[in-house]
């Protein structure tokens, strides 16, 4: 992303652009109009890194580990405990928004796909085998409930 000039705006300016343009997105009212826009104004890897952000987030609130979050997403651990703290100290109508999004069924569906990826790889070093065994035949078994239920 380009750096921002040094010069500071005046305060007025900058509060009625920011006001604008705010109002500008809210305006935005649905996926494929957001996806044009954004497309057009981010770069690529602009749009990767916000969509794994904001996926980190999710998968966060869903209690996924952060080793978890770095195998399937792959995203580091720096940033996956900058978005941790951003999820732990952000205002109450944000983490509000973030799950209310979290309980959707595109991002379940997209969270059983990242469960049936971690479930691929064998335990840690030092893990009761047989313990993990059957954790993962259980989340195999809620999974599969889960996809016979939608």
């Amino acid at each position: 992303m380009p750096k921002v000039s040094r010069k500071k705006l005046d305060k007025d300016i900058e509060t009625v652009m920011f006001k604008q343009f705010w109002s500008s997105l809210a305006k935005i009212n649905n996926a494929s109009k957001a996806s044009e826009f954004f497309s057009d104004l981010l770069t690529r890897s602009e749009e990767m890194m916000l969509a794994k952000r904001f996926a980190a987030a999710i998968l966060l609130i869903r209690g996924k580990s952060p080793t978890e979050i770095k195998n399937s997403i792959h995203l580091t651990y720096t940033t996956i405990g900058s978005v941790a703290s951003w999820v732990k100290n952000a205002k109450p109508k944000t983490k509000e928004i973030l799950l209310a999004f979290s309980k959707e069924k595109d991002w379940e569906t997209i969270i059983d796909k990242i469960e049936s990826l971690l479930d691929k790889l064998p335990p840690r070093f030092g893990t009761n085998w047989s313990e993990a065994g059957k954790k993962k035949w259980q989340r195999m078994k809620d999974r599969a409930a889960r996809n016979n239920l939608r």
